[in-house]
């Protein structure tokens, strides 16, 4: 009979790594590093999905991308050059206050991730709207022209999604949309990855619930759950890893 415990992802690495699980989910902040297991035991290593945090603005807006760093200026109380109108991050936009929130619902790490990626740890900006229902973020998006918004998924129908480049030292900075292979490859610099590491020599035991893991009725709960599931391709490369062992 096979377990599985949900404490969390500190109590699920150090299970695994100490030897008491055969796998772990965790969830890989940016500093994280790949789990060594006692004995050095070879690992496999599958990305299941990311929390993805998606920056909107009002449809209007001529902006059609954002840096992290101007992300930075506009949320964080302790920017190097505060952005509260939109032509302080675009010259050539128009006059507009930019009206700055975060629709982090429960269940969700958009607040988190965000803070974490593109505020360096620091604190939001007195003036941002924290934590903002999703039918208010929505209001935003279709009422306020200066809106920018941080979200778990792209709005449906109203707003627009903006691309996002990374620019920090020794990354890229070329902007990336958040679509599910962008998302997958790593090129989206606002994500939180959820890796599922297992020990090669429980992979025979382990397979069919990792098949399961890999399917598409898997993917679709972890999408209903705000999450970013691999690409089909990519679970069927995954299987076919499973399979050639």
């Amino acid at each position: 009979m096979s377990s599985a415990d949900f404490a969390g992802t500190l109590p699920g690495r150090k299970d695994f790594i100490e030897g008491r699980a055969s796998a772990a989910v965790l969830m890989m902040r940016e500093r994280d590093v790949t789990p060594i297991v006692t004995g050095r035991i070879g690992l496999e290593e599958f990305r299941l999905a990311s929390a993805v945090v998606v920056v909107a603005t009002h449809g209007t807006n001529r902006a059609e991308q954002i840096s992290l760093e101007n992300l930075a200026n506009a949320f964080s109380r302790d920017a190097r050059a505060t952005a509260q109108n939109w032509n302080d991050l675009d010259p050539g936009a128009r006059s507009e206050l930019i009206t700055a929130a975060v629709c982090s619902p429960s269940g969700t790490m958009v607040l988190e991730i965000f803070q974490g990626i593109a505020l360096g740890g620091s604190a939001f900006r007195s003036e941002v709207r924290l934590r903002v229902e999703p039918d208010l973020a929505v209001d935003l998006l279709a009422s306020r022209a200066g809106s920018l918004l941080l979200m778990p998924r792209p709005p449906t129908g109203r707003g627009k999604v903006l691309m996002v480049s990374d620019g920090r030292p020794g990354r890229s900075s070329t902007a990336y949309g958040p679509d599910e292979n962008n998302v997958h490859n790593g090129d989206y610099p606002l994500q939180a990855p959820l890796v599922m590491f297992v020990r090669r020599d429980r992979i025979p035991a382990l397979r069919p619930a990792l098949r399961w893991l890999f399917s598409d009725e898997v993917a679709a709960m972890l999408e209903k759950q705000g999450l970013y599931p691999a690409p089909q391709l990519a679970r069927t490369r995954y299987l076919q890893r499973l399979d050639t062992r």
